[in-house]
């Protein structure tokens, strides 16, 4: 019998975390009379880590979803990150000085936990807006976006007082670099994944919703080389459906994969899944898959980008 696991929720961005964050802020602030939406009485530091930690249970579209556990390859690993960072210094992209906000397009689904195995919420589309340089005002679009505590998020959140893309991607470019200041801000927080878990987290949160230059993306698939324990996994589908390579770290009992294009080794997505099995449910059982469908740079706040 596997030993209990406490419930993980795949890592959520910046700009989310600053959605849920918003929302809840303007929650407190509201009547009392509307106090009685709030079924449990938690401290407000706690209320935050209970709405990103816990889905809506028993909705009939909701069911878990098994993916075949594959053996990861260790020693391909690095071979392919450098060849990755050696591929994207040749592709500049748009460049936030472009415009004014940095916007991506995204699709996803993540798991529900509680009765029973994590089961994974219908696959929805996400949009955000997020300013390319100062600090200021964002944009997010994401329907289903519910919180049990909190009530449902709208659908279209101006988001205050966001961090710029500029901050969130001003990072060393010398991979040894990164990845001391990945393992010391880890040391400072003093809390949780491993080490290595935390610097691969970091890094997946950097080119899941942010323009990277490539001078910085070249440094992070070299510092993820660096990383014990990364792993290649062949032949694996994004949110979109579309087959791709993955890098992969496990940690405990959970596997989480960057995918990206085999060919073109464009970003594709990741995916996280258990690879034993848990309380939370069988070896393969996924808990969070996403795919990006568009990067680019706009002028205006809500401005999408031209087909």
């Amino acid at each position: 019998m596997s030993e209990p696991t406490a419930p993980h929720v795949p890592a959520l961005p910046a700009v989310r975390r600053q959605a849920l964050r918003h929302h809840l802020m303007h929650e407190i602030r509201l009547p009392a009379r509307r106090a009685r939406r709030m079924p449990v009485l938690v401290p407000v530091a706690g209320v935050l880590a209970a709405t990103v930690a816990v889905g809506v249970i028993g909705g009939p579209e909701s069911a878990p979803l098994i993916v075949t556990v594959q053996q990861g390859e260790r020693g391909g690993a690095t071979l392919l990150l450098n060849q990755m960072a050696a591929s994207a210094v040749d592709k500049p992209g748009p460049s936030p000085s472009d415009g004014g906000y940095v916007y991506i397009k995204s699709r996803g689904a993540f798991a529900e936990f509680g009765n029973g195995p994590a089961r994974l919420r219908p696959v929805h589309e996400r949009e955000v807006w997020i300013p390319c340089n100062e600090r200021g005002d964002g944009l997010l679009q994401e329907p289903l976006l519910n919180v049990p505590i909190i009530g449902a998020i709208p659908d279209r959140e101006t988001l205050t007082d966001v961090t710029p893309n500029a901050a969130l991607v001003d990072l060393p470019t010398d991979p040894d670099a990164l990845l001391a200041k990945l393992y010391r801000e880890r040391e400072e927080r003093g809390r949780g994944n491993s080490r290595d878990g935390a610097a691969f987290t970091a890094i997946g949160d950097v080119l899941r919703e942010s323009l990277v230059p490539p001078e910085t993306s070249a440094a992070l698939y070299r510092a993820a080389a660096k990383i014990p324990g990364v792993e290649v996994v062949r032949g694996v589908t994004d949110a979109a459906e579309r087959r791709g390579i993955a890098v992969a770290h496990t940690e405990g009992s959970r596997r989480d994969e960057w995918i990206f294009d085999e060919q073109t080794f464009d970003y594709l997505g990741e995916r996280s899944y258990l690879v034993a099995d848990t309380v939370d449910g069988p070896a393969g059982t996924v808990l969070g898959t996403t795919a990006v469908l568009r990067r680019a740079v706009v002028s205006q706040l809500g401005e999408r980008p031209e087909k």
